[in-house]
């Protein structure tokens, strides 16, 4: 074989193409479809799982009710069972993260609603059995201190309110240890008051805090769910593999902002990936679609190489590990001549003859040109059948060396060392 490449360009005519162009887009209609099938389950399965968390959620508090009831006034009971039990029933119903989520702050309404009424009674049964002022007070002090243990995550949600209801239960304390009742009572009620407005802005910024947090957990579902139907596409995943591993790592760095409450840095992550997944998508389908017109014009010249009597030895990519590599075709007649084809997915089209007559012949002008009547004449047969069968036209056969003032008319022949190619209008 020659060790130069030779090379023509193909095109296809407009019929073909927009044929290639229509089964492009009806291939990515399909793909898009499965691309949002693979991103519904997901978001199902993450709603599931969700929702199987605040299920557990309501059973605990279910339980914790009924083991509380005896404590509780009669009409309490009641009233909170049926609340519990409307929100398993709009649990079992919701069809989002947020219907979930809003369920989840409810039972943690309900789960307050229960403290509170267990400690009003707790309160009153104790006003009842103990009269005295001061035996009074010394429960109201104690239960301040128990509601405050009972408010979750005080320190996180406000420290200064926290330690002011702490020094002023201490203060409650010195006074009554003074032994006089008359001077505990407003020092009391205003910590009552600070205890209250405590647990009123702990319950606004955790309320707050979860609102957030959901709708980072919701942004970074959308990020993996994008990504699960990125990688449900082939053609994505063959031409932009390395891109959806980037993406990936986005998925990691929403993970950790949650992780450390950087919430608000959720969104700009997933409109980036959004964003991005699109241009990804396109610039697949673009390749692809170019891939498509190498294998068919590949095709097209083993097809034709073959109706002029030669036998494809051979066709495999260049470059196995590249889908854009260009495909190369082996061919050999009966006589024992060769044609090796290189067809890229963009560019000139690469010819290698072998076992043809060579010879040199004068050129225009004065010197000499290489010239190859017989191969060039077996190339020229194929670009017609390739423009009459299937469409293709092939540009002029140019080779190195060729005498651009030969008559059109005269076949040129190549030393065994050189190149053909050909422009493909495409």
């Amino acid at each position: 074989m020659s060790v130069r490449p030779k090379y023509s360009p193909a095109r296809l005519d407009r019929q073909r193409r927009q044929r290639l162009e229509r089964e492009r887009r009806q291939r990515a209609e399909e793909e898009a479809r499965r691309r949002q099938q693979a991103e519904i389950r997901e978001k199902q399965r993450r709603l599931e799982a969700r929702r199987q968390q605040v299920q557990q959620q309501a059973a605990n508090l279910t339980r914790e009710l009924s083991q509380q009831q005896p404590h509780l006034y009669p009409e309490a009971a009641p009233t909170l069972h049926q609340q519990l039990q409307q929100q398993q029933q709009t649990l079992a119903k919701a069809t989002s993260e947020a219907a979930v989520g809003q369920v989840s702050r409810q039972l943690d309404q309900l789960q307050t609603d229960l403290q509170r009424h267990l400690a009003q009674k707790r309160r009153d049964e104790f006003a009842k059995k103990r009269q005295a002022e001061c035996d009074r007070q010394q429960f109201a002090l104690a239960e301040l201190h128990r509601q405050l243990a009972e408010i979750p995550d005080g320190t996180k949600f406000a420290p200064h309110l926290q330690a002011d209801v702490s020094q002023k239960l201490k203060n409650v304390k010195q006074i009554i240890q003074s032994g006089d009742p008359t001077r505990v009572r407003q020092p009391l009620q205003a910590a009552e008051q600070a205890l209250d407005q405590y647990r009123q802005q702990v319950a606004e910024r955790r309320a707050d805090w979860q609102r957030r947090q959901g709708e980072a957990q919701e942004n970074l579902i959308a990020l993996q769910s994008l990504i699960a139907g990125l990688q449900a596409d082939p053609v994505v995943m063959r031409w932009q593999s390395g891109a959806i591993a980037q993406l990936e790592q986005q998925c990691q760095t929403a993970e950790q902002a949650i992780s450390s409450e950087q919430f608000e840095e959720i969104t700009p992550l997933l409109a980036a990936s959004q964003q991005q997944s699109q241009i990804l998508i396109d610039a697949a389908n673009t390749a692809q679609l170019q891939a498509d017109q190498r294998d068919y014009i590949a095709d097209s010249i083993a097809q034709s190489l073959e109706s002029l009597g030669f036998g494809i030895i051979y066709r495999q990519p260049e470059h196995p590990e590249n889908p854009a590599s260009a495909v190369i075709l082996g061919a050999a007649s009966h006589g024992g001549k060769g044609i090796s084809v290189s067809i890229p997915t963009e560019g000139e089209v690469f010819y290698d003859v072998e076992g043809y007559s060579k010879q040199t012949a004068a050129a225009v002008g004065g010197g000499s040109a290489a010239v190859c009547d017989e191969a060039s004449t077996v190339i020229s047969e194929m670009h017609h059948c390739l423009e009459a069968e299937f469409g293709i036209q092939m540009g002029e056969l140019q080779w190195e060396g060729k005498d651009p003032n030969r008559r059109i008319h005269q076949a040129d022949n190549l030393p065994r060392t050189d190149a053909l190619r050909v422009h493909r209008r495409a």
